[in-house]
């Protein structure tokens, strides 16, 4: 089955890269649990069959990294180099799509007192398009994790702009940056995929 899937994956001709979009640095996110982890990627593909999800893991190439990092303006984490990423089909086992969980930002944001996290969830559909995106647990302006903000990503594919005020993007109020690194994230998180599970 997991064949039949990354062969779909690596036939798709439709992730096309762009020139690199804005630069900021980014990391994995992970959960400590399969439990949290498993309700956050069925927010992603509600219609997923919940005991049926798949991990690939991969472990990119020098000449890989060295693409990745050019593309993204910015050197992985040693970890990020190996990332995994969850394969989800429907109760009849059909194919749906691929997603992965991304912390776009570097440098912690205090608020209150508290760091303020910032982990996305992106989900991509066998097109190479952005199904789906979700904020998880942000404690900023709740706008952030809406659909009317989050909804604008959908679709989008590698050679789509995700600069924040162009191509129709509009940021959440009072949060630029925040809404920048949202839409960087859906933008890295279709060129891992494409490095990993398509063809160049």
């Amino acid at each position: 089955m997991l064949r039949r899937v990354f062969s779909a994956i690596a036939l798709s001709t439709l992730f096309v890269l762009g020139s690199p979009g804005p630069r900021a640095e980014a990391h994995l996110a992970k959960w400590g649990s399969w439990e949290i982890t498993h309700r956050n990627l069925m927010r992603l593909f509600p219609d997923a069959d919940p005991n049926a999800w798949r991990i690939k893991r991969y472990q990119y190439s020098e000449r890989e990294v060295g693409f990745l990092e050019e593309q993204l303006g910015f050197e992985l984490y040693p970890e990020d180099k190996q990332p995994e990423f969850y394969i989800a089909q429907d109760r009849g086992g059909a194919f749906l799509g691929v997603a992965i969980f991304i912390d776009p930002r570097t440098k912690p944001k205090i608020l209150n007192g508290g760091v303020l996290t910032l982990e996305v969830g992106i989900g991509v559909d066998a097109a190479g398009q952005i199904n789906r995106i979700r904020v998880y647990d942000y404690r900023g302006n709740i706008e952030l994790t809406r659909d009317a903000f989050l909804d604008q990503l959908r679709g989008k594919s590698l050679e789509s702009e995700f600069t924040m005020g162009q191509g129709g993007l509009t940021p959440v109020a009072g949060e630029p940056e925040e809404s920048q690194l949202v839409s960087n994230a859906g933008r890295e998180a279709l060129l891992l995929m494409k490095v990993a599970l398509g063809r160049r």
